[in-house]
């Protein structure tokens, strides 16, 4: 309602035409309409619901309302990019990679002919070549025809990465090109031996010439030819449009000037000392060699190793509290704390021995072992030593200070790339959350059935799914990192093989009669137990005296290890074998509600998002074949795009600080040709004079008598005055 309201304020403000004419507010135009439409249909559906009568529990849902309220839930999954236009960053970020997109056309171009190329030569050599027998048992190819002693078809398959035909090997060579389980692909061609033959260890060893071509073309060069173009455009656009903002002039604060102690005092004696770049040298040795005790930890630790950790704790730890107390002594608290670095050391010191404090408390005083537990957390943070040794390294330094610098520009990226994981995790939990997981098959009563058909090597892992939005981001960063994907996609386009609707054939009714102990074709057509093996709908019927059979021989066993096939109830996985058989591969919608119409199958879980309308329809457990176009577009967008795009602001911030190191000039007018570091001193030696005349013009008014003029403004015991 919020957002209808505020659509209505801009319409009026801006008038119709000239509100949806902006790119921004048709998105939030779009996406609120069919939110709005969802809402809508939602309240139409399920009166009960909301006003608690109305539809019964029986009463099943229009499909074609169900799916209508599918396509706008997926609409609905656009509703974060309104974000893009109310965050200045991510506007910016999306205008310069929307305008590094038309340059990148001509490359993508370039993309599609290496592919198409490739392709087409995959197909001549390859083409039919790619298969296998689905009865593993089989060893002549002339065997794989008819059905296994199992009733269940064998057919010639084939593999999921093929060259048959030429959107196949476009599809082929983009998995290579992201080095997705390439070998395996390769090998898979090398022991091909021909369109009716079966593989054969190592028979064409020629054909790695050409799969290493393949990765070599494609992803070694083709794609990394597209990013660097998408990089250096994006960097281009981004010029051009810094380039039309008004010029700001860079702020630096001047660093504040201190008086150094006095020659032949103690204390400097100290300063001497602690700025001397030996002492860094000596401090720098010690922190490696504290690196190099810690890598000596280790999972049930010997009694060497503890005393060692315990004596190295200690010993390093005095020796970090002597810099520290003595730094502090130079150069006073005030001038000490103003480097970061300090502070960092200051935070591990006191950890250190707030950590050594804390021991030796729980081993001299009764405290309660879980408040000792909680406090010894803190011996945690001993680990942040390691992390000294930046400080004594300045290229290590420069790194940080490189990461500091493009903190503003990483934020945006990261947000954008949040934005995408966040927009596809929605999609896939409205596309394949009702795919089979490994182990759902395994749910207890009727809501594994759906499963049963689904073959293992087909179903979603059970660390990678889209049941729910957590595991869909988790299954998309595994996507974003190339590892196994095209196995989730494969799992997320799985199809139901062919029905028998002009009969069961002679094998599967074997196998199903042997194991219901009767013929029940031979039977009367009058009597209730009678199937018609030659009707179109024989294979359900079948599908149904399964899984009654199934229910029956197992029923109150659900606790067994080894359901849905308990050890002791053989006859249970001969009628899975029987359903799998009648329905291989995935159910259809139409068939997951005639299972549930008889109680055979539990619909009541599944639902992406909780609503009773999702729990009382039954979904199909086959995939969609818009899962190419949806992990291919993420895959391109997120690893191709948004991650480089991460790399290439790091390796400019990078440059930058490296030129800046060179050349340093100070933003200011009259001084363009000013080095930094000049400046700096010139700007101390200033103050440091001009103090001197404040105390040389103080003492003298004393000695006159007078007031001090200038008293507020000397610098004492440390101070510091500021440059005018």
């Amino acid at each position: 309602a919020f957002y209808v309201v505020e659509i209505l304020i801009k319409c009026i403000a801006y008038t119709f035409k000239g509100y949806v004419f902006n790119g921004y507010n048709s998105i939030d135009f779009v996406v609120t309409v069919a939110s709005a439409l969802d809402t809508i249909l939602t309240l139409i559906l399920i009166p009960k619901l909301v006003f608690g009568k109305g539809v019964d529990d029986t009463e099943e849902y229009p499909l074609e309302m169900v799916e209508t309220l599918g396509f706008l839930h997926v609409l609905r999954a656009m509703r974060p990019l309104r974000l893009i236009e109310r965050m200045s960053g991510l506007k910016m970020l999306m205008d310069t990679v929307l305008s590094a997109v038309r340059p990148v056309v001509d490359t993508t171009l370039i993309a599609v002919i290496m592919f198409s190329s490739w392709g087409v030569l995959g197909v001549q050599i390859l083409s039919g070549r790619l298969k296998y027998c689905s009865d593993p048992l089989i060893t002549e190819p002339s065997h794989c025809t008819g059905e296994n002693e199992m009733g269940i078809t064998r057919e010639w398959l084939n593999y999921p990465v093929h060259f048959d035909d030429f959107p196949s090997s476009l599809r082929t060579m983009f998995i290579m090109s992201t080095f997705d389980e390439w070998t395996t692909h390769m090998w898979a061609g090398v022991d091909s031996t021909g369109k009716r033959s079966i593989p054969v260890q190592n028979a064409n060893l020629l054909l790695v010439v050409y799969y290493i071509s393949c990765v070599i073309v494609g992803g070694f060069m083709v794609i990394n030819i597209f990013v660097g173009v998408f990089v250096d455009c994006y960097q281009s656009a981004q010029l051009e449009m810094q380039e039309g903002q008004t010029a700001k002039v860079a702020k630096e604060t001047l660093p504040p000037v201190f008086d150094d102690p006095p020659r032949g005092s103690f204390r400097g004696l100290v300063f001497n000392l602690v700025t001397t770049t030996n002492f860094d040298l000596f401090i720098a040795l010690f922190i490696v060699l504290n690196v190099l005790s810690m890598a000596f930890e280790s999972w049930k630790q010997s009694d060497f190793q503890n005393e060692f950790a315990f004596v190295t704790n200690y010993f390093f730890s005095f020796i970090f509290g002597w810099e520290c107390i003595a730094k502090i002594y130079a150069f006073k608290s005030r001038r000490y704390f103003t480097n970061g670095w300090n502070k960092f050391d200051f935070f591990i010191v006191t950890v250190s021995f707030g950590g050594i404090l804390i021991d030796n408390l729980g081993n001299t005083f009764p405290i309660d072992p879980t408040v000792l537990r909680i406090l010894r957390v803190f011996r945690i943070f001993r680990i942040l030593r390691a992390f000294r040794i930046f400080k004594a390294a300045k290229g290590l330094q420069q790194i940080i200070a490189t990461l500091g610098g493009s903190l503003t520009s990483l934020m945006s990226l990261f947000m954008m790339l949040l934005l995408m994981f966040f927009i596809f995790s929605i999609l896939g939990v409205s596309l394949f959350s009702n795919l089979c997981a490994d182990g759902d098959a395994g749910a207890h009563g009727m809501r594994g059935v759906k499963c049963f058909v689904t073959p293992t090597e087909m179903q979603m892992e059970v660390t990678a799914h889209f049941k729910v939005i957590h595991w869909a981001l988790l299954t998309l960063f595994r996507v974003a990192t190339g590892d196994a994907w095209g196995a989730l996609m494969d799992a997320s386009g799985i199809a139901p093989d062919a029905r028998e609707v002009e009969g069961i054939t002679d094998g599967k009714w074997l196998v199903f009669t042997e194991t219901l102990g009767y013929d029940p074709s031979a039977l009367g057509s009058g009597d209730p137990n009678f199937l018609d093996r030659m009707s179109a709908t024989a294979y359900i019927d079948m599908a149904k005296v399964a899984i009654f059979n199934w229910n029956a021989s197992v029923y109150g066993m659900e606790e067994d290890a080894d359901w849905p096939m308990p050890g002791s109830k053989p006859e249970a996985e001969a009628w899975i074998t029987v359903f799998a058989s009648a329905m291989p591969t995935c159910l259809t919608e139409d068939e997951m509600n005639i299972l549930k119409a008889d109680g055979l199958v539990d619909c009541d879980v599944g639902g992406y998002d909780g609503s009773p309308l999702y729990r009382k329809e039954c979904f199909s457990t086959c995939g969609s074949a818009f899962s190419i176009f949806y992990y291919g577009s993420f895959f391109t967008v997120a690893a191709f795009v948004l991650l480089q795009l991460v790399i290439a602001v790091l390796m400019e911030q990078l440059n930058k600080a490296e030129d800046n190191d060179m050349e340093m000039t100070m933003l200011m007018p009259g001084a363009e040709n000013l080095h930094r570091a000049i400046f700096l001193r010139i700007h101390r030696r200033w103050e440091l004079n001009a103090r001197r005349r404040i105390k040389v013009k103080r003492r003298k008014a004393l000695q006159n008598g007078a007031a001090p003029a200038v008293q507020n403004r000397a610098a004492e015991n440390g101070g510091s005055v500021s440059a005018r």
